[in-house]
């Protein structure tokens, strides 16, 4: 368990270094892109290229962000649980966010397949859509990992890392 463990930490955290680079070109890009249109000559496509960095930003960055547990926990009422109910409704909790999250890869994943079978292109350059379906549903597939690591240091007791 220690290994799979491992892996999904190792692959969480290639996906966020990826989305760390791919925000700072996002930064360089808008900010070369207001420079250069205040001097009468924008960069083409400008906007096309930072909606889909934008997707493999927020893609990227939630499997490690909820690896280090970076989320908003709303826990009112199970606080007023004793230890064991509250670990109980952590392990249903996660359970149903490894079902949802495999099923939101499984379909990221059948629809990058109908994207690529279609042959849809973005406007300006004429990139093809599939591959960033592709890497959305693999994000969604490390973050039902990421949240199985979780129930399983949940049901062992442990705390997040």
């Amino acid at each position: 368990m220690k290994r799979l463990m491992a892996a999904v930490l190792k692959g969480d955290t290639i996906l966020y270094t990826i989305a760390g680079v791919v925000l700072a070109f996002m930064i360089v890009l808008t900010l070369c892109d207001v420079i250069l249109r205040n001097l009468g000559h924008p960069i083409t496509g400008s906007m096309e290229i930072i909606q889909y960095g934008g997707s493999i930003v927020f893609g990227f960055s939630i499997p490690y962000a909820t690896w280090i547990g970076a989320q908003i926990v709303v826990d009112l009422i199970t606080l007023k649980l004793d230890p064991e109910n509250q670990k109980k409704v952590k392990a249903i909790t996660r359970a149903a966010g490894i079902i949802i999250f495999l099923f939101i890869a499984y379909n990221f994943f059948m629809y990058a397949l109908d994207v690529r079978r279609t042959g849809e292109l973005t406007a300006s350059f004429k990139i093809p859509y599939y591959p960033f379906c592709f890497a959305i549903s693999l994000s969604f597939l490390f973050q039902s990992l990421t949240i199985f690591c979780d129930l399983i240091k949940t049901l062992q007791g442990q705390k997040y890392e």
